[in-house]
């Protein structure tokens, strides 16, 4: 199933029959003979081709997936594709006037009316007429085609994706119909399988074509979209490529793999083996929409291109998989709604729309990103996140959706890891050497001046444990294993303590060990790109909730704020609706929580088995204090504290890339703050400034202009041993609700990267795609190897 935007645009409007044999005009009803001469000009000769000539000549990518379909069905469809080749060749002709064009899909009009009465007059009209009867091809379909069509004649822009949508849902909709008709299929589910493909399809072609058709004066992207990224039709008239214009077209693109997706999904198992050919059309126009990503999307300089061969190769190549490939539950599209948009909601907002899903991403906040959102501070203006937080280089999932957003540019990486701490020692450098790994890591133990040599020993002890397989016991804190393990005091202060806070927001005496384990295995173990630091250029709220945003809304999904729910309606096993204040009720089908354990809970009927699990959760707090001084604190992006009661300090000005007009602004952090949970404002200021001064040289003779407390008072839930073995999957009790969240049980800390894995794997739960063998829609490559913890960042 293809839309009837062309392959080829060059091709003659009016082909002629390589066997000399004179056919019928098409346009023999003509009473315009002008018409007649400029087809024969154009063409050499004024006779028609029969369909299955037309299709055969084509080269498109359809009439290539006929030879898989039975001998009817492909004669069949090789004639309503020459129906619908030669009506795009009406209107994309070269040589005819507007009022002759418009004769010309007058004359296909009147010619479907007439293959439904039996009275066809060109050769391709009565090749038609057996096939819409024998198929029970609805006339309105045919009709639909050659609206279709016609648009291109009185218009050739769009001003919203909803005008764009008529456009492709005619040729391109319409088309899939008829042929899923053609093909056999029986299921209603098909008509929508058509709809989606031939959607996904057509947008598949106006990014391929993009160039050839603004050259004719034509441009598919709508304005209204254009002007979001700041480009206007001239960029696209213009061939003007810029990295605003990928932007665009990275949407475009995602919004394609959405239909994709969606119609896939949408295959009953009964009409499975039906679709062999519009899957093999599949692989070949998913083909084309990967070229375009991995071209950079330059669509100027032709992306997406395909020869014959490579053509060929991809068909055979899907074929052989659609035949072994294993027949899943069916699995249609659902209507999903997310509770949280935080990272972990909007990671599944991500994951569920591109899986095909409709989404509905609730929030009850003004803006998206929970605990790791932004806010702006009333006294200075500036806008500052809810916590200082950082990533690193081996967050795999975290990296792979700001990839597939394209905010990856967002970031500021720090590498290889680099960390200067602060002690009474003076200053020492936690920096990996330009090694591969593992010895990078050697070269940063040897350069680390606050061990000794047998601290250093004892580390690459444990290490050697860890890369045998040795885990640490189910039940042990991190310090108990740190003392079976033979770990010094000089380590673990200098190195494993700073590790366990910053990753998972508790002391050693408190903390797993296996969470801690988990850390030093994928922080330190891996490659040299996998232990870098990774901040956010901008305010962490604007990470991913514009993008995500965004891509709901292509998709035909929403994120709503101020939505705050206050009852979950439960009928049986199942979550009926849900309700907010007002008591408006949303009926539901499938509902994923990312909402905190703390949040949930209070919606969750009483003594429910997930209710304790969300009682027995503690909660660890995290201080954050922005600081204004009238002079730097030092020249570094970040600075570690040894023997301190302040863990880190960041630069803003570094990392924002630009000055505060109120100061050289600072953001100070303190993890597993439970002593600091009840101190004031200015006591919080007061001790951060003096342990500042006690250990950076050039905060001696700093003032303090201006500070702001943030004080997550749940910042990360309290992950002890005990609590470890209590944090619950993806799947609830109740068969539509999911759970996600750093506090379900990823096999992570309660960090970002648990955050976005925890959200990813609850909608492929949801859609019993939870096995290896199925991908997730995000795209892959680059960064890290290996999966990694963080969510409220390394400084959770």
């Amino acid at each position: 199933m293809v839309g009837v935007k062309r392959e080829n645009r060059s091709r003659p409007a009016f082909p002629c029959p390589r066997d000399g044999k004179r056919a019928e005009n098409p346009f023999s009803a003509f009473p315009r003979e002008s018409i007649i001469r400029k087809a024969r000009k154009e063409t050499g000769r004024m006779e028609t081709e029969t369909g299955r000539v037309l299709t055969a000549r084509s080269g498109s990518n359809l009439a290539a997936a006929f030879f898989c379909l039975p001998r009817e069905r492909r004669q069949a469809m090789a004639v309503f594709y020459g129906f619908c080749r030669v009506v795009d060749d009406v209107a994309d002709s070269s040589s005819l006037s507007l009022v002759e064009k418009q004769e010309g899909i007058a004359f296909w009009r009147a010619e479907i009316d007439r293959a439904y009465r039996g009275t066809p007059r060109s050769t391709l009209g009565k090749e038609l007429a057996p096939v819409v009867r024998r198929y029970r091809v609805a006339r309105e379909l045919l009709e639909e085609v050659v609206n279709g069509v016609e648009m291109d004649l009185r218009q050739s822009r769009y001003r919203t994706f909803a005008e764009l949508a008529v456009y492709c849902r005619r040729v391109a909709g319409a088309v899939g119909l008829v042929s899923i008709e053609i093909f056999g299929c029986r299921r209603p589910e098909s008509r929508c399988y058509a709809e989606d493909l031939g959607m996904a399809f057509q947008l598949t072609n106006i990014l391929r074509d993009i160039r050839k058709d603004a050259a004719a004066g034509r441009v598919y992207l709508p304005e209204e979209e254009l002007a979001e990224f700041g480009l206007g039709l001239e960029d696209v008239l213009q061939g003007r490529w810029s990295p605003r214009m990928r932007d665009l077209c990275l949407f475009q693109c995602l919004r394609a793999e959405h239909y994709f997706a969606r119609s896939r999904r949408w295959i009953h198992p009964e009409d499975r083996r039906k679709l062999v050919a519009s899957e093999a059309m599949r692989a070949v126009y998913k083909a084309i929409l990967d070229k375009i990503r991995k071209a950079d999307f330059r669509i100027f300089s032709g992306a997406g291109r395909m020869g014959r061969l490579e053509r060929a190769l991809r068909m055979a190549a899907a074929l052989l998989a659609f035949a072994r490939d294993r027949q899943l539950p069916w699995n249609p599209p659902r209507q999903v709604v997310i509770l949280g948009a935080g990272l972990a909601g909007m990671a599944a907002a991500v994951e569920a729309t591109l899986a095909g899903d409709r989404v509905m991403l609730r929030e009850a906040r003004a803006e998206a990103g929970g605990r790791a959102g932004s806010f702006v501070e009333v006294k200075t203006g500036e806008k500052l996140d809810t916590g200082q937080h950082l990533l690193m280089g081996c967050y795999r999932e975290t990296l792979r959706l700001l990839r597939t957003l394209g905010a990856e540019r967002k970031l500021l990486w720090i590498e290889p890891l680099r960390i200067p701490f602060r002690s009474a020692r003076g200053t020492s450098l936690l920096a990996a050497w330009p090694l591969p790994a593992p010895w990078h890591l050697l070269g940063a133990l040897i350069g680390y001046r606050e061990i000794a040599w047998s601290d250093r020993l004892a580390a690459i002890r444990l290490i050697g444990s860890l890369i045998l397989g040795r885990e640490p016991l189910e039940e042990e804190t991190a310090e108990s294993w740190l003392r079976r393990m033979g770990q010094p005091r000089g380590i673990v202060r200098a190195l494993w303590e700073p590790l366990c806070l910053a990753a998972c927001n508790q002391e050693i005496r408190r903390a797993s060990a296996r969470m801690l384990a988990i850390v030093i295995r994928r922080a330190l173990l891996g490659n040299r790109k996998g232990s870098a630091l990774i901040l956010c250029r901008g305010n962490l709220g604007e990470l991913l909730a514009v993008e995500c945003a965004r891509l709901l809304r292509y998709c035909g999904g929403r994120l709503v704020c101020r939505s705050p729910v206050s009852r979950l309606v439960f009928a049986g096993d199942r979550v009926a609706a849900i309700e907010d204040r007002s008591g408006e009720r949303c009926e539901v089908d499938q509902l994923v929580s990312a909402l905190p354990w703390h949040s949930l809970r209070s919606l969750l009927p009483e003594e429910s088995r997930l209710q304790r699990i969300c009682r027995s959760i503690g909660e660890e707090t995290i201080v954050n204090l922005y600081l204004w001084t009238d002079r730097p604190l030092t020249d570094e992006t970040v600075v570690g504290f040894l023997d301190s009661t302040v863990h880190w300090l960041f630069s803003r000005e570094k990392i924002l890339g630009r000055a505060s007009p109120c100061g050289h602004a600072y953001a100070a952090v303190i993890s597993a703050a439970r002593s600091w949970k009840e101190l004031s404002r200015e006591a919080v200021a007061d001790r951060v400034m003096e342990e500042l001064r006690r250990r950076l040289p050039e905060a001696a003779e700093a003032r303090l202009l201006h500070s702001f407390l943030y004080r997550a008072h749940a910042g990360t839930p309290s992950l002890g041993p005990a609590e470890c073995a209590r944090r619950p999957g993806s799947r609830s009790e109740w068969r539509n609700l999911w759970l996600a969240g750093d506090w379900t049980n990823t096999g992570l800390p309660a960090t970002i990267e648990g955050a976005v894995q925890s959200g990813i794997s609850a909608v492929r739960t949801m859609n019993g795609a939870a096995d290896d063998k199925v991908a997730s829609p995000l795209v892959s490559g680059g960064g890290c190897a290996m999966e990694e913890a963080g969510k409220e960042g390394m400084v959770s």
